[in-house]
């Protein structure tokens, strides 16, 4: 008789960027010999859920500028994480106790601190508070995540095992606590298999046989400012790439279609995996987003698994997902010259730009694919179940 499978909670903040991570998770653990429980916090939320997190969420201090989060708005919002996960997984486990926890990111795991004594536990992160904290444009708006960060360490030091989507985090993470420095593994967002691996030869046909075909431009962002898309247009505008390329900003951002340069035009109401968004991508030729804040990036592997080349800044993790002058290029943020260098570089070079393309979607699929995922992330479980850890987590 075989041994009962692993019952194990997923539990993900599921908001932004996390949404991503939610669903390819399902598609990681179908290749795990457990039986997975998804808990995604964004879903289902009931009317006690809302009422709560408007109460917790008040906002009291600007969101930005020297007196950012003085009202500790961040604590508050994300202790409403924890608490919300803790809510979730109680009800969760109605039908028998989970055997091992995975949290992402460390904010599901502000208020399950005593659980995560009893229950082994793997926490997931992007960043740390500290790095969030840096963000910020004054001493006292930096000094105003101190909670966040305690907290931080305490989950932390509880974890049996710690996964960085990226070496940057896990270099403030490890010079943070170095005590937590054997139980850090980095990994990068898993990413879903979405995309068909024939679009490279596609692009790469298309562009042979029409070289003077506008080349098309990809910008994909919700926060249009935080996310470059002014210093993009700004780029577009002063290159004149209007000409010889097309620029698609899929963007709910308000924009007016005057201010648009030639050859740029707004694209709303696109949502991950919906028919718009598949197209989007397959006839792009370059994807562009020059972020002038990021944690990470998932959309900058979405990219590389469509089999385009990425344009991205030399920012936080972005230099590990885009490999310069191989898989995409990386510029400096808020440097206009070197920005169009770059698009000018690959618009330019139909020969490079599908060989990126072509060498990113092989990199993406060794780093992330859920097969790839799947088996790092099970050796960790593995470790951790049978306490091969180097060290017992400290309270």
């Amino acid at each position: 008789m075989s041994a009962p499978l692993l019952r194990a909670a997923f539990i993900n903040v599921g908001f932004l960027g996390h949404a991503a991570m939610a669903d390819a998770m399902q598609d990681v653990t179908r290749l795990l010999p457990v039986d997975a429980s998804h808990i995604n916090l964004s879903d289902a939320l009931t009317i006690p859920d809302r009422l709560i997190r408007r109460a917790l969420s008040v906002r009291l201090a600007p969101t930005s500028g020297r007196y950012a989060n003085l009202d500790r708005r961040r604590w508050r919002q994300e202790l409403n994480i924890g608490l919300l996960a803790r809510r979730r997984l109680k009800a969760s486990e109605r039908g028998g106790a989970f055997d091992l926890l995975h949290f992402h990111t460390q904010a599901a795991a502000y208020a399950s601190l005593r659980r995560m004594e009893r229950t082994p536990s793997i926490v997931s992160i992007d960043a740390t508070s500290r790095l969030a904290s840096a963000e910020m444009t004054s001493p006292a708006a930096r000094r105003s995540y101190a909670a966040n960060i305690a907290r931080d360490a305490r989950v932390f030091r509880r974890a049996r095992a710690i996964i960085a989507t990226s070496a940057w985090a896990a270099a403030d993470l490890e010079d943070l606590q170095p005590e937590c420095a054997d139980r850090i593994h980095i990994l990068p967002y898993p990413i879903r298999d979405v995309f068909d691996e024939t679009w490279v030869a596609e692009r790469t046909i298309r562009a042979r046989r029409a070289p003077a075909s506008p080349v098309r431009v990809l910008f994909m962002g919700g926060d249009f400012v935080r996310k470059g898309g002014v210093d993009l247009l700004d780029a577009w505008r002063a290159a004149g790439f209007g000409d010889r390329a097309t620029l698609d900003l899929a963007t709910d951002w308000p924009i007016a279609p005057a201010t648009l340069p030639r050859g740029a035009r707004v694209v709303t109401g696109v949502r991950a995996f919906d028919a718009p968004w598949f197209d989007l991508w397959r006839d792009a030729d370059v994807f562009v987003m020059p972020s002038r804040s990021e944690a990470f990036g998932i959309v900058f592997e979405e990219a590389a698994a469509a089999g385009i080349p990425a344009i991205g800044t030399a920012i936080t993790a972005i230099p590990e997902v885009i490999v310069h002058d191989k898989t995409g290029l990386v510029v400096p943020a808020g440097d206009r010259d070197a920005l169009v260098a770059a698009l000018r570089a690959l618009v330019d070079d139909v020969e490079r730009r599908v060989g990126m393309g072509r060498a990113a979607r092989a990199r993406i699929r060794d780093r992330a694919f859920p097969p790839a995922y799947a088996s790092r992330l099970g050796a960790i479980i593995e470790r951790v179940m049978k306490g091969s850890a180097a060290a017992a987590p400290r309270a």
